[in-house]
């Protein structure tokens, strides 16, 4: 039989038009750089409320502060102050690498081998972020803790600072880095969900329990709770720990006469005068308000109008329209956290963005509750809003952290090395034919 020769094909050349489109590309990419970039939108929202609660704590505050013999603008220049601190950590924290909190040599590679895990205890950052949440705890019971209607929360470093704050951001940074470093551990109960973090938690909310402070133990158990769900807490550990949990909270409650009068005022609000003055501040409202600085609750009828009942003044002068505006700012900062929580580049920023927007979206919940008497009154501020140093200290410092995890998403900015405006075809197998501007225009030549 005779030999089969089989011609080889010739090999297609590509078409002018292919090889244009492809150099073209080449050379925009060439042209093009990355660049990770903050969450704007997000630090935008936080300078609306911050700004819009610098007016309302003057607004609300001026009156009573002028009748103490201070100045009507006492306690908006101590926000002020507190406002530029907090805005200083933010810068801080969003340029620190959320990852130094493992290791301030953080390395991915070293992380994905297990290389952290074999270091001692006293080597891990986020241990020691929570140290200093806990040693804070107890300098209340130092000269510089302030002792106010027979609770010590607090210690004075020129503005008041409550320490159960500080043990929010120490517990979201401490799980995060933790969870991250074992991510695995959470599955099993005993010896990786009630070791380390329940034991943690019982410990810290035993010294806040003291204080005594009821509210800050369940505001700091729920933004727990929701880091380990998300972490990959079992449902079926996740039941149980709730269930618990809930016993514990009612066992508690009936401990104190004070805390069942307030749960049986929820039924009639009239036997409570916080909650009657804030209801009547908000009816006065009506949809438009009185104008700012016309509230008549502020005149040392509504307890805590510049703090706690807040939310109840801004209802009476800026009416129903002003409190949707200021929830829908809210909504979209809680939803641009789980945005960021979402596209987060790990499981540290993950959880660590869930943890921050946890605590926005808990107190901004709680605070207004209390307000409309959906929940008896507690000591939750109003985050961004309320007067006090360690409400916007912390909640700014807590922001920083949020964008830092959303310069480290995997939505990065586009720019051009040159400013240089162009755009870039689709290759000719798309057969739309669209066209996408990767740079703004250039800026016209004066």
């Amino acid at each position: 039989m005779g030999k089969v020769i089989r011609m080889r094909e010739p090999e297609r050349r590509p078409s002018r038009n292919r090889i244009r489109q492809e150099s073209r590309v080449v050379e925009v990419e060439q042209r093009v750089e990355y660049t990770k970039s903050i969450d704007y939108v997000s630090l935008v929202l936080v300078a609306l409320l911050v700004a819009f609660g610098l007016i309302m704590v003057y607004s609300s505050s001026y009156y009573v502060s002028q009748i103490r013999g201070e100045s009507q603008a006492y306690y908006f220049i101590k926000q002020i102050i507190s406002a530029f601190i907090g805005a200083v950590l933010m810068i801080i924290l969003s340029n620190f690498d959320y990852h130094n909190f493992i290791a301030f040599s953080y390395d991915r590679n070293k992380l994905a081998n297990g290389y952290y895990r074999r270091r001692p205890v006293l080597q891990k950052p986020y241990i020691w972020a929570l140290i200093g949440a806990a040693v804070s705890l107890f300098l209340v019971y130092t000269p510089i803790g302030m002792s106010v209607n027979g609770s010590r929360r607090w210690i004075n470093l020129g503005i008041s600072i409550q320490p159960s704050e500080i043990v929010k951001i120490g517990m979201i940074i401490f799980i995060s880095g933790s969870l991250a470093e074992f991510p695995t551990r959470i599955m099993r109960f005993w010896d990786g969900l009630v070791y380390p973090y329940l034991t943690v938690l019982l410990l810290l909310c035993a010294v806040i329990f003291f204080q005594p402070n009821f509210s800050a133990i369940v505001c700091i158990s729920i933004i727990v709770m929701c880091m380990l769900w998300i972490g990959g807490m079992r449902a079926s550990h996740f039941t149980i720990i709730i269930v618990v949990g809930i016993i514990g909270g009612v066992f508690f409650l009936l401990m104190k006469d004070y805390r069942v009068q307030r749960i049986e005022d929820l039924v009639n609000p009239y036997n409570s005068w916080q909650l009657k003055q804030s209801l009547y501040s908000i009816g006065a409202g009506g949809i438009f308000g009185r104008g700012l600085g016309n509230s008549m609750q502020k005149l040392l009828y509504l307890p805590y109008r510049e703090s706690d009942f807040i939310f109840a003044i801004i209802a009476e002068e800026t009416g129903l329209v002003g409190c949707l505006i200021l929830i829908i700012l809210f909504a979209l900062l809680i939803w641009r956290g789980v945005m960021i929580s979402m596209n987060a580049p790990d499981r540290q920023g993950m959880i660590l963005a869930t943890g921050v927007t946890a605590t926005m979206a808990i107190q901004v919940v709680i605070n207004i509750m209390v307000n409309i008497g959906l929940c008896p009154p507690t000591g939750v501020v109003l985050p961004f809003i309320s007067y006090g140093g360690s409400s916007v200290v912390i909640f700014m410092a807590l922001m920083g952290l949020l964008l830092n995890v959303s310069k480290q998403t995997n939505l990065s900015v586009v720019r051009a090395r040159n400013k240089i405006p162009f755009y870039l075809e689709i290759p000719s197998d798309d057969k739309s034919g669209r066209k996408y501007n990767i740079e703004k225009k250039k800026k016209k030549r004066r």
